[in-house]
């Protein structure tokens, strides 16, 4: 086997991702765990490491596509209470990397706490977030990270502060770890109000979006300069389809998935949309989604 007898217990071989991701398609995990503590999550690491087993971290699965290949390596799941803890402390919050990010946002509000109103109805855990710093227009979560801890693909576990951590539009410096910890800084406000600027945040989130409860995704970021939506429309590509396949016409930028849907076919689809756009606009999409 490829890990001790120590860590056994927590592997499970040959593992469907399907079940784990928004768009529920896609293959199995050579190895997947879901650790229950800092010590087993270390260890796990460190034999894939030595073993020279590719390691991957799953969470909310709202950015995800799993090949029907699967995964030949490690899959990580933090999904356990150990991982998912909220704490507040004064004018700070400090939350389990695996903890849901609208988890957190209900908390820091129901403190009177500022700063993250803003980004409820975005998916997806915290460390998630944070490593892929997501944001709203002209606001993002990395402004108020001041400290993160986190293992790295060798076992070891490492503390960020504020002054080694880099955030750009949708991206860190933290691609490469594993975050278990994350503190925020926030500031004290009105309940009431945090509460109405949260409950609208929530609203206007879910009304650019399909449904709840379709297997969906926002598959791009919107270009600079212009809106997917026209950059969509200009290349004739409004509502397009692969398969089982296809853009939503009433929300541009989200693919909807149904019936029989393969990774493969959103593949195709990704790529039909990303080459017709820049050939009739010049415009080079970006994908939200991470490609396994």
């Amino acid at each position: 086997m490829a890990f001790s007898e120590k860590y056994q217990h927590l592997i499970r071989e040959n593992e469907p991702l399907a079940p784990y991701c928004w768009l529920q398609i896609g293959g199995e995990a050579r190895y997947f765990a879901e650790p229950n503590t800092l010590d087993d999550l270390c260890g796990l690491l460190a034999e894939a490491h030595q073993q020279k087993i590719p390691v991957r971290l799953i969470g909310g699965g709202s950015n995800i596509l799993v090949r029907e290949a699967g995964v030949d390596g490690l899959v990580v799941h933090l999904a356990t209470s150990e991982f998912s803890k909220i704490q507040v402390s004064e004018h700070s919050l400090i939350a389990g990397g695996g903890a849901k990010l609208n988890h957190v946002i209900s908390t820091a509000v129901g403190a009177a706490l500022a700063g993250l109103e803003h980004l409820a109805g975005i998916p997806g855990s915290i460390g998630g977030a944070v490593a892929g710093n997501a944001g709203v227009i002209n606001d993002d979560i990395g402004s108020r990270v001041t400290r993160i801890q986190a293992v790295d693909r060798t076992g070891v576990l490492n503390e960020w502060t504020r002054d080694s951590l880099q955030f750009g539009f949708r991206r860190s410096n933290l691609d490469d770890v594993i975050i278990v910890e994350v503190e925020l800084s926030l500031e004290p406000a009105e309940l009431s109000e945090l509460t109405r600027r949260m409950q609208s945040a929530w609203i206007v989130k879910r009304a650019a979006q399909p449904a709840s409860g379709t297997r969906v995704v926002q598959a791009f970021i919107d270009p600079s300069g212009t809106s997917i939506s026209d950059a969509l429309e200009a290349a004739g590509l409004k509502g397009a389809v692969e398969g089982d396949v296809s853009l939503s016409a009433r929300h541009p930028g989200f693919l909807v998935v149904s019936g029989e849907a393969s990774s493969e076919q959103v593949l195709a689809l990704l790529e039909r949309v990303t080459r017709a756009v820049e050939a009739q606009s010049g415009i080079q999409l970006q994908s939200r989604l991470r490609i396994w």
